[in-house]
């Protein structure tokens, strides 16, 4: 099972959002629930410097790019 995280654009738009995710719940497709902003602020958290060493690492990035550039890479 994956997890996304949806951030809705346009605040306009959060309804017909709302509605399609729900409708695609209601279809067996998807789990849908809303976290309230404050949880999900707290939720992120950054990598430690392992983390961060073990992801570049699993992309294979070491051998081609600095640690600095592999970073970037990975919007890290």
């Amino acid at each position: 099972m994956k997890t996304f995280h949806i951030e809705v654009a346009n605040d306009s738009e959060e309804e017909l959002i709302t509605k399609i995710l729900e409708n695609l719940q209601q279809k067996g497709m998807i789990h849908f629930s809303e976290i309230p902003e404050h949880e999900s602020a707290a939720r992120s958290m950054r990598a430690s410097e392992d983390q961060v060493h073990e992801i570049i690492d699993e992309a294979e990035l070491g051998p081609y790019y600095s640690e600095k550039e592999a970073k970037d890479i990975l919007n890290l």
